[in-house]
């Protein structure tokens, strides 16, 4: 793992167990909240986008372009327009931008996501903002019907 992709992993590993509220907005809301001229809020902002936003701002790991938004189906459409998308069943690599639909399954919007932190075998381990109320991890099959598919981050 290079560079930027170190500093991503290693940002998003070091705000785990971190709990929605004061925590969160201090370390993860607030400064993409200065970078973004917003006034979010862990508690009435859906935060699981800002979570790798965050990261990517705080790290200054990304070159080029990249979504800094609050929305996980503008981040995947993002990644498609700027052809860094790869479809679910592709092997991902740490520092991957994972998209999820826990809802209806459809690979045209994501209402979830994270970074994943590992690969062994069939599985990844994905960081999480707003993983039931709080920065957790998710271990999952990197094939699973639940990931619509994962953004390529350009890493310095």
């Amino acid at each position: 793992m290079a560079g930027g992709c170190a500093k991503a992993v290693a940002k998003a590993k070091s705000w785990n167990g971190l709990k929605e509220g004061a925590p969160v907005d201090k370390a993860i809301i607030s400064p993409w909240n200065k970078k973004m001229h917003m006034h979010a809020k862990s508690k009435s902002t859906p935060w699981c986008e800002i979570f790798v936003s965050s990261c990517f701002i705080q790290t200054s790991c990304i070159k080029g372009a990249y979504y800094k938004g609050a929305g996980c189906t503008q981040a995947l459409n993002f990644y498609k327009k700027h052809k860094r998308f790869k479809k679910r069943g592709v092997k991902p690599s740490v520092g991957w931008q994972v998209m999820y639909n826990f809802k209806d399954k459809s690979t045209s919007k994501s209402t979830h996501t994270g970074l994943v932190i590992s690969v062994s075998g069939k599985y990844m381990t994905v960081q999480e903002g707003n993983k039931n109320n709080k920065c957790a991890r998710r271990r999952i099959a990197w094939s699973s019907s639940s990931i619509v598919g994962f953004g390529l981050p350009k890493y310095k």
